[in-house]
């Protein structure tokens, strides 16, 4: 049979106390007398040298001496008698006078003592029986000293000293079973109570806490398994976390394929059918050759991009895409794609505009080509929603830290915001949340078709490179942004 904590702390206590118990009374009943005669005749001889003091005391009357031996009487609570170096009475309390009716109080062979020598002497009734001890000592002057102690005085007290043992045993019999029942409640009732949290965190159950107080090594026990419990919790819900991120990316990537082959398919299809008219001499016109040759290559183009955008994304979402980072001059990078983008606009009937280029340069920490993706991204992705004749603008103005979205974590206290705007019709509300999503295509007005790529690859370049960034509706148009942390030219 099983037994609790409980059961076996109360029984151990309780057994050790009793046994201690016993043992003390064991001890007493044994050696008590033996100790109480010991110290008996201890005071009888300190009786005696008190007595021997009085008698040097030759100022002292008589009457004197008799009262203060009296009172050495009282003290001890036995008997004196004094005689001096001739064996007469000097004193004798409750003895008779008469040498000649000598008693147990003298017993006659200490008439015989020397100076100098003391002796114990017993005395028995008629049935042999020890009734009461005598300390003799003849004194250096000749005078003898007798104490006497009534054996029945130290039967007496040892008894009563057994009789309170025992009502102390029983007394300290039921505080010890109290006690025990106590100190095994406050030992077992935490303990099962920890038993339970840890049987609720192996059912994965981790909202049960140890709530006790205690400092002693059941509250430290207690606190511990709050700390497994919260590092488990931690790290269980990490891995469901992971295993749950793991299953989307497992979706994410059979919808990326299946996104991916959807897409190609489109311009596939153009370029076969543009193919087989030419190969089948439908088209036999030069200049309709050359459009159509165009249009294919346009085609092209446009899966070219496509695989690029794709790998780069694949990249991304594998953890593999890498971000090279150096110093480099911005607007370096912004005065070339100015002029790059002006031609594009020109050619797509865009009214492009851009701030005006510093000479002083400003120098940020990131990966040069990366950026210049993102910029392009932005501004191709405006062209795609601003119609012939409308205004696509390229601002960038420098700011301070605190005029910046999140502070910069580099040792730069100043940085950069680039902005591209177009002119046209604003994103819907419910669309803003998700523009940045892989081959999330809103509308456009130009009737340009997109694969959704540029701006999910966009915003992972800009994470990598911890830049706060966004996208926002501002008057007749549309703002994306990115912000850098920088320096100016020394």
């Amino acid at each position: 049979m099983k037994k609790s904590i409980f059961t076996r702390t109360f029984v151990t206590i309780l057994i050790t106390v009793l046994i201690i118990l016993a043992a003390a009374y064991t001890v007493t009943s044994l050696f008590a007398e033996n100790i109480y005669y010991s110290s008996k005749i201890a005071q009888a001889k300190e009786t005696a040298k008190a007595v021997e003091g009085l008698l040097d005391e030759t100022s002292m009357s008589y009457e004197e001496f008799i009262y203060n031996v009296d009172e050495l009487v009282i003290q001890i609570g036995g008997r004196i008698i004094i005689l001096d170096k001739d064996n007469a009475m000097v004193y004798g309390s409750r003895a008779n006078a008469d040498l000649n009716n000598i008693n147990e109080f003298v017993p006659p062979e200490s008439v015989n003592l020397r100076a100098g020598n003391s002796q114990i002497y017993e005395y028995k009734n008629s049935s042999g029986e020890i009734v009461q001890y005598t300390y003799g000592e003849r004194l250096d002057n000749g005078v003898l000293v007798l104490v006497g102690i009534q054996v029945k005085a130290i039967t007496d007290t040892v008894a009563i000293i057994k009789r309170i043992m025992m009502f102390v045993m029983i007394a300290a019999g039921i505080i010890a079973v109290d006690a025990a029942y106590l100190l095994s409640r406050n030992i077992s009732v935490p303990l099962g109570r920890l038993n339970y949290i840890a049987k609720e965190i192996g059912r994965l159950n981790f909202d049960v806490r140890y709530e006790g107080k205690r400092e002693d090594e059941i509250g430290t026990l207690g606190n511990t398994l709050n700390e497994l419990s919260e590092k488990l919790e931690k790290n269980i819900t990490g891995l469901k976390n992971e295993l749950e991120k793991e299953k989307n990316m497992e979706h994410l990537r059979k919808q990326f394929i299946a996104q991916a082959s959807h897409e190609m398919q489109t311009p596939i299809a153009i370029i076969n059918s543009y193919m087989e008219a030419i190969e089948d001499g439908f088209v036999e016109d030069e200049e309709e050759k050359e459009r159509y040759y165009e249009i294919i290559k346009d085609e092209t183009n446009k899966m070219s991009k496509m695989v690029k955008s794709m790998l780069d994304l694949s990249q991304i979402e594998s953890g593999t895409f890498t971000i090279k980072r150096a110093e480099f001059d911005i607007y370096g990078l912004l005065e070339p794609a100015c002029e790059k983008f002006k031609i594009l606009a020109e050619a797509q009937d865009v009214n492009f505009l851009h701030s005006d280029i510093p000479k002083n340069a400003f120098y940020v920490y990131g990966d040069e080509f990366r950026l210049e993706q993102v910029l392009t991204n932005f501004i191709s992705n405006a062209y795609k929603h601003t119609l012939p004749g409308k205004k696509t603008v390229l601002s960038f103005a420098e700011i301070k830290e605190e005029e910046m979205v999140e502070p910069p974590y580099s040792r730069y206290e100043q940085g950069i915001r680039i902005s591209v705007w177009n002119e046209g019709e604003g994103i819907n509300e419910e669309d803003l949340p998700y523009i940045w999503e892989s081959f999330y295509k809103a509308k456009t007005l130009t009737g340009q078709k997109g694969t959704g790529l540029g701006l999910s690859i966009s915003r992972s370049i800009l994470q990598h490179h911890g830049y706060a960034f966004g996208a926002d509706n501002v008057g007749d148009g549309v703002e994306f942004w990115f912000e850098a942390a920088g320096r100016f030219e020394k």
